[in-house]
């Protein structure tokens, strides 16, 4: 893995979600039922990721005024029923050693962190790198020390407590001592890693209009994706050839080119040559291949084409963890599984982490026995109505459940096989994966 990988997010207390941990891998499926609480998963990084570009807490959560939007629920959604606070970790690995960030966020009366903690590898072994003090209700500012490596107490001083204080840490460290050095580097490594994390929600009605040639780093909802492909045309022909080729095979009609169209202004879209049937234009493609060629495009591309925004420190390189909510949405089962083939592609190359929520059968048929040690399943405890993460892997039952046949079939039919030992009951396997 090139650069430094987000290897796990821990959502303490985060919407349904108390004492859970959703571990990272290069290809990453979560499965479970509607309402089991997956969104709200996907929600927690992004909540990291937003906070780590050093926006306000309201101004990250809450905006209107970005092209994502608020995150769902806005910043009193984020909160666990019955408090005021919500808290949210992550772990990113480096070639050092695993760097660690906890946060814990009051939304009322006032917005701010009430507790920080960074830690991570320095000369020295292991440290806490950055630890808050006790807020002040009376200040817009908490106090937090910082690790410098000499004797004695680490300074302190007064940080916004509006704003993730790791995400000033680079500007308020002066870096004289090698402690301070090391601690300066954590933070930017981890800011680096979390502002890799890229959602991608294609909403095809937007990618059907003319765009500024110029506006080519693909943004969230893929909305200039006519700008992006043009762009890879003139500058990447190889990978250009790739996505053609790939379009070529999923259509179910001759497709001889895949051609960006100019405006007399100069703008840009889409449009399909399909010999003696003429130019399709982007305004008359499905909905399918419209998401078909967002995604693919991002996959392709990796963090080079989409719209990640300045990462924290420009001397490191930033790895891309590529979130696709419902891959198959849209999408042909043929579609689906070459999409899933891209994916499985991208993690193999070490430059991207892919993350998926998915409800296919077909696609959880395809993933290999190596790729369930990254399904993790999301349910919900039956007593307290708090969400699960567990690795498929470590459920109860699964040894057994994929003997009889593809994970799609089991997940669909439940069938499973029973023991020789004995007659099992299966019926919490079955309801975690939604069988039935």
């Amino acid at each position: 893995m090139t650069g430094h990988a987000i290897e796990e997010v821990r959502l303490t207390a985060f919407k349904n979600f108390h004492g859970a941990a959703l571990p990272l891998a290069p290809l990453t499926v979560l499965i479970g039922r509607d309402s089991s609480g997956k969104a709200h998963a996907l929600d927690g990084l992004e909540v990291l990721s937003r906070l780590a570009r050093g926006d306000d807490i309201n101004e990250a959560i809450d905006s209107r005024r970005g092209a994502a939007g608020p995150v769902r629920g806005r910043l009193s959604g984020c909160v666990p029923q019955g408090s005021d606070r919500f808290s949210l970790g992550c772990t990113v690995s480096t070639e050092y050693g695993p760097i660690t960030l906890d946060v814990t966020i009051q939304v009322g009366p006032e917005v701010q962190i009430v507790e920080e903690r960074l830690t991570g590898p320095t000369t020295s072994g292991p440290r806490p790198l950055l630890v808050s003090g006790e807020p002040a209700p009376d200040r817009a500012d908490i106090d937090a020390s910082w690790h410098n490596g000499k004797r004695g107490r680490n300074p302190s001083a007064p940080f916004r407590s509006t704003r993730l204080l790791t995400s000033q840490l680079p500007l308020r460290v002066p870096g004289d001592s090698g402690g301070e050095i090391d601690t300066v580097w954590a933070a930017n490594a981890l800011l680096t890693a979390l502002t890799g994390a890229f959602h991608l929600d294609p909403v095809p009605h937007l990618m059907r209009q003319y765009v500024q040639a110029r506006d080519f780093r693909l943004r969230r909802t893929a909305e200039n994706l006519s700008a992006t492909i043009g762009n890879i045309k003139r500058d990447a022909p190889e990978t250009f050839a790739a996505l053609v080729d790939l379009l070529r095979k999923l259509a179910d009609h001759d497709i001889e080119r895949l051609v960006v169209t100019k405006s007399e202004l100069g703008d840009v879209v889409l449009a399909l040559d399909e010999g003696p049937l003429g130019l399709t234009h982007a305004r008359e493609m499905s909905d399918g291949m419209l998401r078909f060629l967002a995604v693919t495009t991002s996959l392709l591309t990796g963090g080079e084409g989409l719209d990640l925004g300045p990462a924290p420190d420009a001397g490191s390189e930033r790895s891309l963890t590529l979130v696709i909510e419902e891959l198959e949405n849209g999408l042909h089962p043929s579609q689906a599984t070459e999409v899933l083939r891209l994916v499985r592609d991208a993690a193999a190359e070490g430059a991207t982490r892919v993350l998926i929520t998915t409800h296919s059968p077909a696609l959880l048929s395809a993933l290999s026995g190596d790729d369930h040690q990254g399904v993790i399943v999301c349910s919900r405890d039956r007593s307290t109505g708090s969400s699960l993460l567990t690795r498929l892997t470590e459920l109860d039952g699964y040894a057994s459940a994929m003997g009889s046949g593809p994970l799609g079939d089991v997940v669909t039919h439940g069938r499973l096989v029973r023991e020789g030992r004995g007659e099992r009951d299966y019926s919490e396997f079955d309801r975690l994966l939604g069988v039935g």
